[in-house]
């Protein structure tokens, strides 16, 4: 891959950084809401041979600023994808990034040509059925940086069964790079976002029935079990949707099966392409 072009894209009270390589048809990347960019290192890269691809920093991730001011995360990405000169895309999306991705699809269906969710989650919807979920949301709600970065790599890199020496070593040194940065920063979206958030109501999971977009849904089988239901509750949902579960991956089942997701994001495009 030839080294990606980088932009910043302001956008109120926050500037977004961005990067883009490839040609042909669009793929943008939303990464997890523990994480940033830097989720999508393998896919950016092997898809920018046969695709125009595009992933940015959430406000207030990697390496996006955050202020003060009200906003919706899929506004943010249709100004985004306005300053690549995106029309259509496919939206690759894990965790809260899936929210930002069912959102979007709703406002902007014709933009979409495909829904690809890891893990999916939305808003207002936290794990807390397991002692390591429940002592993330206990270390967030006092800002306990520390907690917050240990339990949360318990809860969804380990899971609910997994040993730490049963995960992938390199896998959960990447998440914990990520993770470390985005809660030591002096103003996150984790900071920010109980006062500032904009999030639509009616609810996307109360419109599922609207989203007639093709949709694939990745689940890693040692995901939490929320994650699990409401990626049920999405096949359940959404017209067009179907379901793998990854054996052997946690919450950002990508890091820890890079080659199956790939596979399976691969096809899933193909198939767009030849319905289009």
């Amino acid at each position: 891959m030839t080294h990606p072009n980088s932009e910043w894209i302001e956008v109120p009270h926050a500037r977004l950084y961005t990067e883009q390589a490839g040609v042909g048809d669009s793929i943008t990347m939303l990464h997890g809401f523990l994480v940033d960019r830097r989720q999508w290192e393998h896919e950016f890269a092997a898809l920018a041979a046969t695709h125009h691809v595009l992933r940015y920093d959430a406000r207030g991730f990697g390496r996006s600023t955050i202020e003060p001011g009200r906003y919706a995360h899929h506004e943010d990405l249709a100004a985004v994808l306005d300053a690549a000169g995106i029309r259509r895309t496919a939206l690759l999306a894990c965790s809260g990034g899936a929210a930002t991705a069912l959102d979007f699809a709703l406002a902007h269906p014709q933009r979409v040509s495909a829904l690809i969710l890891i893990g999916p989650g939305y808003w207002g919807r936290f794990a807390n059925s397991t002692p390591a979920a429940r002592a993330f949301l206990q270390a967030l709600a006092t800002f306990d940086v520390n907690g917050m970065i240990d339990s949360s790599l318990r809860a969804f890199t380990d899971g609910p069964r997994r040993a730490v020496n049963e995960v992938d070593p390199a896998a959960r040194l990447h998440t914990q790079t990520m993770t470390t940065q985005l809660f030591k920063r002096d103003t996150s979206y984790w900071t920010r976002a109980a006062q500032d958030q904009r999030t639509p109501t009616p609810s996307a999971l109360e419109r599922l029935h609207e989203i007639d977009i093709p949709t694939v849904l990745i689940v890693g089988s040692e995901d939490q079990v929320e994650v699990h239901q409401l990626a049920k509750e999405l096949l359940a949902g959404l017209p067009q949707a179907r379901m793998h579960v990854v054996h052997g991956a946690g919450h950002h089942a990508n890091l820890e099966a890079p080659a199956p997701v790939l596979g399976i994001v691969r096809n899933a495009l193909s198939a767009v392409a030849l319905a289009d």
